[in-house]
């Protein structure tokens, strides 16, 4: 662009107009329209290593809960305050079943129903006129869910394939963000940030591969959308596909993948929840998976996985120096930095920035139309044992002399994605065959 057709500098003035938050999509508190979306889905609320003896305050989407196991073994999540006069919970007693309220000896069950109202007769009605606020608890692999919809909507749990890989194993983690959910969750379909933040402004922070221009495409999927990565690597096309799964999780590949051999349909690396604490903290936790197969240079360190800690750069504020974080910033960084909610309105977005877009799109889509009264999709398992997921890694060699550009690039993603996409009513066991098969065969996209 010529110094004549570009805009005068020193416009800071101009620039400091106030704009509003979009609230449709980032307030998440009781009765928002985003916050009765989300509530919809079963939501990880703390790893089970979190929950001792006592009981644990935790905040999920602007609510002021506690978290205990009682004496039976059985997880209740209730609202902090007692519904008498108002004491926290987190001071009650852990009973054999339930808990009770220090304060006036109120005893609840985990579903909040009362047991004992303290010094009332056993006929009070008390005991039948009132209920604690209360959520159901499921216990899955080191994590605890909690559903926080309408009781009589209560969906089935979902099982993910990506939890079901052979010869892989998984630790949970969490890790607290101080600001709004969507920045954290719509910076999963902004792969061109890997290319720039994790490559060429803080030097190689993942694969070296990771750093090489790619071609992006996007697509919906049963389950949300993926973005669709491809690029040429010496003699080899490397396609990688990564999840959303609506409404706030999502699945990405091999952390250090360098793309430099042969592989098909190779699974993910981690499955995450973006979970918001309240408009301006969020939560992720999830499972990092482990396996030789996603880890071919022994970089993986699972005893660095945990709470509030994770064994990549750039997820947390506590994990390096401030100046080291200013000249090699990661995810953290860039995700805190843009407020404690992105303004939208103040945006300038490019074409590079489709995936993100397409994100809010649809995420507003889900949130009108259950405004509207329309049914909340579910993930859907399709008869099968798990529910079909996206994220995967195929590696095949370049055939021709020519170093792979542009359309060719293009083409080979597609035929990637559409297999991928093509194969989700398939056994686990038979999805990598179907896609060697549908990818591999003649021409310049042969495996």
């Amino acid at each position: 662009m010529s110094n004549a057709t570009r805009p005068p500098g020193f416009q800071g003035y101009h620039r400091t107009r106030i704009a509003q938050e979009d609230a449709e999509l980032t307030h998440v508190g009781p009765g928002t329209p985003c916050g009765e979306y989300l509530r919809r889905y079963w939501q990880p609320v703390a790893m089970t290593e979190e929950l001792g003896a006592l009981p644990r305050v935790v905040r999920i989407l602007g609510e002021d809960l506690v978290l205990f196991r009682d004496g039976s073994g059985r997880p209740g999540l209730l609202h902090r305050h007692c519904a008498h006069r108002g004491a926290s919970l987190e001071y009650g007693i852990v009973a054999e079943r339930g808990i009770v309220c220090c304060y006036h000896g109120w005893h609840y069950d985990i579903d909040g129903t009362i047991l004992r109202a303290g010094s009332e007769p056993p006929e009070s009605p008390v005991c039948r006129n009132v209920v604690q606020g209360a959520y159901p608890v499921h216990e899955h692999h080191g994590l605890l869910f909690a559903y926080f919809g309408p009781p009589e909507e209560l969906p089935p749990f979902p099982v993910f394939d990506s939890e079901r890989m052979p010869d892989t194993t998984r630790k949970p983690f969490s890790l607290t963000t101080p600001c709004n959910w969507l920045q954290i969750y719509e910076n999963t379909q902004d792969p061109i940030h890997v290319l720039h933040l994790h490559a060429r402004s803080s030097g190689v922070q993942f694969g070296a591969a990771s750093g090489i221009d790619q071609v992006i495409e996007y697509r919906d999927t049963p389950l949300g959308m993926i973005n669709i990565q491809t690029r040429p690597v010496d003699d080899r096309v490397w396609v990688r596909t990564v999840d959303s799964i609506l409404p706030n999780a999502n699945q990405t590949g091999a952390i250090w993948e360098e793309a430099e051999a042969p592989k098909t349909f190779q699974r993910c690396a981690m499955l995450r929840w973006m979970v918001p604490v309240d408009d301006t903290a969020t939560r992720t936790i999830g499972w990092r998976f482990f396996s030789p197969r996603l880890d071919l240079r022994g970089q993986d360190d699972p005893e660095q996985v945990g709470r509030e800690s994770i064994d990549f750069v750039g997820q947390s504020e506590g994990e390096r120096p401030y100046e080291e974080r200013q000249r090699q910033p990661g995810d953290y960084e860039a995700q805190v930095s843009q407020r404690p909610i992105a303004i939208h309105d103040l945006e300038h977005r490019a074409s590079s920035d489709a995936g993100v877009a397409r994100l809010r799109r649809l995420l507003r889509r889900r949130i009108r139309a259950l405004a509207a009264g329309e049914p909340v999709p579910q993930p859907d398992p399709f008869g099968l044992d798990a529910v079909p997921t996206y994220c995967q890694d195929t590696v095949f060699r370049w055939p021709e002399s020519d170093r792979p550009v542009g359309e060719d690039l293009r083409a080979a993603g597609r035929r990637v994605a559409d297999a991928v996409l093509g194969s989700d009513r398939l056994a686990p066991e038979q999805r990598e065959a179907h896609l060697r098969e549908t990818v591999g065969g003649s021409g310049k996209t042969a495996l």
